[in-house]
Parts: C-alpha cells; structure tokens; sequence
C-alpha cells in the first residue's frame, strides 16, 4: 500500500511539472538570477542580471530574445505580464511574435513601446507605429506591470490595469514602412535602445491561450482576398461571397492574418449552393492568376451538378457519390487538417477521414500533398452560383 502512495505521489508531481506547460497557466521566462532561456543579438552584451531584474543598456543597441523551452518559444495567443522599471531618458521595447535577429531592429512582430521621459514622442503604453499612446500611463523611476493580450486579431496592451491600447488588425492591413508588423505567432524580446537607455524588466511571465476561431471575412467586401485574372467571377451579395463562373476563376485567402499560411487548423465555412452548381473549398494552395489551382487540396461543393463526385469529398482522393446536402439551403463545412490527416464534415457529419499514406502521389495531381498554404473558393463554370459566408479559420499548430 505504501508503494502505491509513494508511486501516486511521483505521478501527481509529474503532473504538476506537465501541465505547467498548458494553455491558461502562468509560467515564468525568467528565473530571477540568469538569462538562461535567453538570446542576446550579437550586436553587445547590452542585457545583465542586476537585483533580480534584466537590466538593458543600449551601449550598443541590442534584443534579447527569449529561445528557452516553453512552447518551443512560439506564441500565438497568449497573455504576458512583467514588471517594468525605467530610468530618467530611457527607450526601450517589449516585442512579440518575432523572431530571432543578429543585427537591427526586429523586423518581424509588433513593439510594445516602454518610454516616459524620452525624446521619442510615442510613449509606454503604445502598439510603436501601429496604435500609438502621446503621454505615458507609467513614470520614471518606479516599478508598473505591463500586460500584453493577443487573441486572433487583437492586441490589448495594459499599464497597472489600465488599458492604453485596444486594436484589432483590420483585414488588408500593411504596414509599409514595416510589412512585418502582422499578427502570427512568434517569441518574445525586450529592447535595449540605446546608451542613455536604462530600464528593468523583472517577474515575466506567460500565459499561452487557447486557440480561437479568426474570421476571414468581413461580410461587405474582398478585402484580403484575391481573385485570380480570368474574370470577376466574385462578388458581394446579402452578406456573402458569390461565385459564379462568368468565365471560371477562383478567389484566394491573401490577408496578414498567418501571413496567409496555414498547417494545421480547422476552418468553417456556411455554403449554398443553387441548382446544378458546382464550387469547391481549396487548402495548403497558393495564388494563380488562371487555371485549376495546381497545389492544395480541393473540398468538393456540387449537390445536383453533373459531376458525380458530390459534396464533402476531398476531389479525387476520396470521393463521395451521394451529396449530403440539397440546393438552396445553407449547410456548415468544416475542414480539419492535423498533420497528415484531413477530416471532412458536412453540418457536423463526417463525409472524410483520410490520412495521406507515406509516399502518396495521385495520378494526374502532383500537388495535391499535405503542406501548408492559403484557401481559396471555386467559381466552376456560368451555370454554378455558389455562396459562402461565416468564413473562419482556428490555427492549431
């Protein structure tokens, strides 16, 4: 009996260990005493250990990235909080969904400014360059908690509680002086601006949260998406994107939202088709100005049309003869894509479930492998009108 405490014992403290590593849990960056975890650019030793606390010191510029173990340091949406001191004149920043830099500014991710006194107008508080804040929320020479919150398309920043920013990236959006600032996933880094720049970041912590459904599409308009040249074959109606082949063409996801690629994910889609209609739902493809796109996968949309592969097949790879659904209704397609399977379904009724074999090359279709890529909708031919609205997508990479 007591081999079997002791044994209970050892397995609720690996539980403990394992599930610090899970969504909705506050787990540290920083241990209080090294940078272990962390990946200083190569530019200087600009970032030390002093009282507990990171102290940078821009002499020279330079970023500190974490590249520690926790979620393999890649974050999409998440919460982090850390307390921030800085000193009389200082610059410096909170970056996130970057990635590691040896030399410069980083050019992928959004700033989180940190600056009460400095010359540099945009103050604590701000989105730098995307939504920024004239009059700093937080003084020199105290200690104030920064709190950053990215769920989907929106970024919160917060000082003490306080909400100083509140910003959705907006479908289309281009930062053109920095086409790098778009939301994705990415690590941490904290900023030491320049020689006059001392500032203190202590007690960092992480929140990684759970995945959430992005929509791609406003309901008005094609913003963030686009046609392939064959014709205008889309367009805007009652809140929909119609499609009818008036010549061919299919329309691409190209928003910033995943820099439009995805991997793994879940995507939704409401459908309707009218009669002798024939569309489809494209994944892991990528843009073309004609013809059937080349590389991704096809989810079938053709209820009455002449084709006997029906809807919710995967085309040509696992077909459906019988159409699950009828014209002139909405219906749900859910895809899901985990690795090297692909799991179809029609108003919650799974028509799929394929995992693609090692070596898998279909006949006649070269592209059609598991990768990563874009979505696009289908306009077959001038008899098919398809509508498809409700577009959203969850990344579960």
């Amino acid at each position: 009996m007591k081999s079997f405490f002791r044994l209970l014992s050892i397995i609720t403290c690996l539980h403990g260990l394992t599930t610090g590593l899970q969504a909705d849990e506050w787990i540290p960056l920083f241990d209080g005493e090294t940078l272990n975890g962390w990946k200083q650019s190569t530019e200087g030793n600009s970032f030390t250990v002093v009282d507990g606390a990171i102290m940078s010191k821009g002499d020279p510029m330079g970023h500190l990235f974490y590249a520690g173990d926790v979620r393999n340091h890649n974050f999409r949406n998440f919460e982090l909080r850390m307390d921030v001191k800085t000193m009389p004149g200082a610059n410096a920043g909170v970056y996130f969904h970057t990635e590691y830099q040896e030399r410069g500014w980083p050019s992928k991710g959004f700033e989180a400014q940190v600056n009460a006194t400095h010359g540099d107008w945009k103050k604590s508080g701000g989105l730098y360059n995307v939504s920024d804040v004239r009059e700093s929320a937080a003084p020199d020479n105290e200690w104030w908690t920064y709190h950053i919150s990215v769920k989907g398309n929106r970024v919160v920043l917060k000082i003490n509680d306080k909400v100083t920013t509140d910003w959705t990236q907006p479908a289309g959006f281009l930062l053109k002086s920095q086409p790098g600032r778009m939301i994705g996933s990415g690590t941490i880094a904290l900023q030491a601006h320049d020689p006059n720049s001392v500032v203190y970041f202590k007690n960092i912590k992480i929140k990684p949260l759970a995945d959430e459904w992005v929509s791609l599409f406003d309901g008005k308009s094609l913003d963030g998406w686009k046609a392939s040249k064959e014709g205008q074959s889309f367009t805007i109606v009652d809140g929909a994107i119609m499609a009818k082949g008036d010549p061919k063409g299919h329309l691409y996801y190209a928003g910033n939202y995943m820099m439009n690629d995805f991997k793994n994910f879940e995507f939704k889609v409401d459908v309707m088709t009218r009669k002798g209609a024939n569309g489809g739902v494209y994944f892991h493809t990528k843009y073309q100005e004609d013809g059937w796109p080349y590389q991704g996968f096809e989810a079938q949309v053709n209820a009455t049309q002449g084709d006997w592969k029906k809807g919710g097949s995967l085309y040509n790879v696992v077909n459906v003869r019988e159409a699950p659904v009828g014209d002139d209704q909405w219906w749900t397609y859910h895809i899901t894509v985990r690795d090297n399977r692909v799991i179809l379904k029609v108003d919650g009724e799974t028509t799929v479930d394929w995992t693609q074999p090692e070596g898998f090359n279909l006949d006649g279709h070269p592209g059609r492998r598991i990768g990563s890529g874009t979505f696009a909708f289908q306009a077959h031919d001038p008899g098919s009108v398809c509508y498809f609205k409700n577009i959203m997508v969850k990344v579960t990479d």
